[in-house]
């Protein structure tokens, strides 16, 4: 008998549906969670409310697996969950994306040789995460998940429910947009220095 108190197939037996459905749940948990919960830090900024949203979305995922599993791509159908909880918990909070706090917390505790460095890398990534955090929402989540969080392409594809080439014009619209951004806030900048 296992933990659950179902007796495991024998070898060489199919696995029962309602299992094979549970080892998928499982398995899906694995790979995004700790992805999901980076997420939903970068948007609200608060761990333990990052932890609490990751739960609820996968808890509610749990419920309904065996209808996201009948979607055209569970993975999006999944992530519109996890998506749903950070909105209600931002606007039960009453508080935007968290972006430009969060890279501020990451440069914060980055390491560095002297206090200058760290407050040049702090302002930066404060000025990269609020360029990033102006995006169209599509970009936005592009972006963050792909070179923020680390999923690859096709993740983030499966994920938006889109193509990869979708994902790589998304990507690419962003990057040249924060780049635009960045460069704007340079210009004005030096002009202040002048």
């Amino acid at each position: 008998m296992t933990d659950s108190g179902r007796t495991p197939a024998p070898t060489g037996t199919a696995v029962p549906a309602e299992r094979r459905m549970e080892i998928a749940f499982t398995a899906f948990r694995e790979l995004h969670e700790r992805r999901w919960g980076a997420y939903a830090y970068l948007h609200t900024g608060d761990a333990d409310a990052a932890a609490d949203i990751t739960e609820a979305a996968f808890e509610r995922l749990c419920v309904q697996w065996p209808h996201a599993l009948r979607q055209p791509c569970a993975d999006s159908y999944a992530w519109s969950l996890l998506k749903e909880h950070v909105a209600g918990w931002l606007a039960r909070h009453r508080r935007g994306t968290a972006l430009a706090t969060a890279a501020f917390h990451r440069a914060a505790h980055a390491a560095g040789p002297d206090r200058a460095q760290r407050f040049r890398l702090l302002e930066s990534r404060i000025a990269l995460y609020a360029a990033i955090a102006r995006l169209p929402e599509r970009q936005c989540d592009a972006l963050v998940l792909h070179l923020v969080i680390g999923y690859s392409m096709g993740q983030v594809a499966d994920l938006l429910g889109v193509d990869r080439a979708a994902v790589r014009s998304l990507v690419g619209h962003a990057k040249r947009k924060v780049s635009a951004a960045l460069s704007a806030l340079e210009v004005q900048h030096s002009g202040r220095g002048k």
